[in-house]
């Protein structure tokens, strides 16, 4: 399967499981949701880099990479996402859960893909969305086998192992109260077959699956049993890391090299994907499967807010639509209720925020 055809299976499969998870949450009498103080989003550098992928074409030289790196980021947010039915059975009353959190520190930044918090111990999960054999062997290295290949990745026990010691450190510069911090990797794929090849037996005891995850929890539930931080504290905490949360800035344009005219223009089909769709007779239609559609340019339109701007003119939408008529341009552009400022020639559509 190749890394485009990928990524449409899993975000068909990732819609399916968001309406699984929003039914699945929990809420108080008031409706409000519990014990998500920073819950699950699709993050912004995700959808930048899907929108990169379905914008370079498949000649282009640095396809390949752009596509297994959108695929990347897609799959693991897909296996964070699985974990939700699981933490839906904390009881709400003794966890927050916070869902990507990336903190700056001296060093730069570290992100958790869940961090919880308890009045007894703190814990950040690692979550690893990878099929196949995975190993842990002597020198430290943590692989995929497969049948017809080895791929070494970055060892995720020491990848938490840092996180925990740039909280614990991000935590003291804070004035905060000494608070034991746990730290697991959770791997979502219930096929993957996990092996440890060493005499390290915190490898066995961090590593493990998606279904292991609650016993563990109520293992250091039974383990710490003194309170390090009051309920004020705590808010204060969450308060704190809130603000310090920095979303990570998308930077696959400039790593890949790529300028505007390597850009696919036009308005791609919604059925076969086919680029671009001509505009005849108040619809979009395509050339390829003749599919019609009276809105298939609102995702072109979102993929120039990713990859070029927030606002858009008459001429550089009829450029990116491909579209001949100044009329039909800013009749779209109006139908889309967007916001206008500047007069004249100076005239501009917002695109929505980010």
């Amino acid at each position: 399967m190749c890394a485009s055809e990928l990524i449409k299976k899993i975000l068909k499969d990732f819609a399916q499981s968001c309406r699984m998870y929003y039914y699945g949450r929990k809420f108080n009498t008031k409706g409000c949701v519990l014990l998500y103080v920073k819950p699950l989003t699709f993050p912004l550098h995700i959808h930048k880099a899907l929108a990169l992928d379905r914008r370079i074409a498949a000649t282009h030289p640095q396809k390949p990479a752009i596509s297994k790196a959108a695929a990347n980021l897609l799959s693991g947010h897909r296996g964070e996402e699985s974990l939700l039915y699981h933490l839906n059975f904390l009881p709400e009353d003794d966890f927050r859960i916070y869902h990507y959190l990336r903190i700056p520190d001296e060093n730069g930044h570290f992100q958790m893909d869940f961090l919880l918090l308890s009045l007894y111990f703190f814990l950040i999960i690692e979550v690893k969305n990878i099929y196949d054999h995975v190993n842990f062997d002597e020198m430290g290295q943590a692989y995929r086998e497969s049948a017809d290949k080895v791929e070494v990745f970055g060892n995720p026990v020491d990848q938490v192992y840092l996180q925990q010691r740039r909280l614990l450190s991000w935590l003291r510069a804070g004035n905060f109260p000494a608070v034991p911090i746990e730290k697991v990797v959770v791997f979502s794929q219930d096929s993957t077959y996990l092996r440890n090849l060493t005499n390290n037996s915190t490898i066995s005891e961090t590593v493990m699956h998606r279904h292991k995850f609650l016993p563990m929890i109520d293992l250091f539930s039974k383990k710490y049993t003194m309170k390090c931080f009051s309920n004020d504290q705590l808010i204060e905490l969450s308060q704190c890391l809130l603000e310090a949360h920095t979303p990570e800035v998308y930077g696959g344009v400039e790593k890949f090299g790529i300028t505007m005219e390597d850009l696919v223009k036009g308005v791609a089909c919604p059925a076969c994907s086919g680029v671009p769709m001509q505009w005849k007779s108040g619809k979009w239609v395509c050339m390829g499967c003749q599919f019609k559609s009276k809105t298939a340019h609102w995702q072109a339109l979102t993929d120039y807010r990713l990859l070029i701007g927030e606002s858009i003119n008459n001429r550089e939408a009829r450029a990116f639509l491909k579209l001949n008529s100044n009329s039909v341009t800013r009749k779209l552009l109006h139908s889309q209720g967007l916001k206008k400022f500047g007069t004249g020639s100076g005239l501009r559509y917002r695109l929505g925020e980010e």
